[in-house]
């Protein structure tokens, strides 16, 4: 932009400088110069442009992995963590961190031209020491389901197409839409006291600091340790007994004949209602916020409304 303004200056001072005598010539050559700036510019914004599509990415989080490539930038995923297990094409990719920690020279070795950290899931010495190696670093952390697509939009800049940059685009915003319609259809919805149930075994839950939290007021559903300090802590078995609990969503189909089992056993509900009242859902999506999380609370909205209509 300051080029071209500065050639506009010039051929108004040449035109000042020359007043009517000006020659046909002079303006030929002075249009012919901005013609030739106009495409050496034009030539540097395709280059600029061309670099940010060709960025070597490292990602530290199994969630910011799924979220570039659903952005259109997997093929400049160059690392990942050994929990990235979405999607299949990752499986290709160098390992460079784990539950021990980021193998920070092996990050380095791969040549990143940004590395995307996750706070709660990375040990700040090792991303310090990437950090001290001058290489730009981008925290992901998602408490939201607003900041999943937020996320989204902010690594399509990085996409290798613009086809696919404008497809991630559109995805956030039908992941908007979806959030805005399940808002509204269970707003007025009768509450639903429901316990989240982590697992079989240790009664581990989330609050309402996590973004299934979220999810569930969304849903019309009442978590009943939402207000709890910690965003994953273990409750007692009186505890759950106390809050009344209308239903409890188990995360994962394979621990619900046991937690079924349990709270048979406990007395929780009637004999007959365990079936209708204990149901799994999707903890996989719901726990990684990704875009698969939208569907996922989308089906819990779901399983929660067929057990408001069980209640009287």
């Amino acid at each position: 932009m300051q080029l071209r303004w500065q050639i506009s200056s010039s051929v108004q001072a040449r035109v000042a400088h020359t007043g009517t005598r000006a020659r046909p010539r002079a303006f030929f050559v002075l249009a012919l110069c901005a013609w030739l700036v106009a495409i050496f510019l034009a030539a540097n914004e395709a280059v600029a442009a061309d670099a940010a599509g060709s960025q070597r990415i490292v990602s530290l989080s199994p969630h910011a992995t799924e979220l570039l490539f659903a952005a259109g930038a997997g093929r400049n995923v160059v690392g990942v963590t050994e929990s990235c297990d979405r999607p299949a094409a990752v499986k290709r990719l160098p390992r460079v961190s784990g539950f021990r920690g980021t193998n920070v020279e092996a990050v380095i070795a791969l040549k990143p031209d940004l590395v995307v950290t996750w706070p709660s899931g990375n040990r700040s010495a090792d991303v310090d020491a990437i950090r001290r190696y001058g290489i730009p670093i981008h925290a992901s952390e998602l408490a939201t389901l607003a900041s999943i697509t937020a996320e989204l939009r902010l690594f399509s800049q990085w996409a290798t197409t613009a086809e696919l940059r404008n497809a991630a685009l559109a995805r956030a915003y039908n992941a908007d839409r979806l959030t805005q319609a399940l808002r509204g259809r269970y707003a007025t919805a009768r509450k639903v006291k429901v316990f989240y149930q982590l697992g079989a075994g240790r009664l581990f839950t989330l609050t309402d600091k996590h973004v299934v939290g979220e999810a569930l007021a969304m849903c019309g559903a009442e978590n009943v340790f939402g207000k709890l300090l910690l965003p994953a802590p273990e409750v007692s078995a009186e505890a759950v007994l106390a809050a009344r609990p209308d239903a409890v969503l188990v995360a994962g189909e394979g621990a619900l004949l046991a937690v079924q089992t349990d709270w048979k056993e406990r007395q929780l509900f009637s004999a007959s209602a365990v079936g209708e009242r204990i149901v799994a859902v999707d903890g996989a999506q719901l726990h990684r916020p990704t875009l698969g999380t939208f569907e996922a609370v989308r089906s819990m909205c779901e399983a929660i409304d067929r057990i408001r209509q069980t209640l009287r």
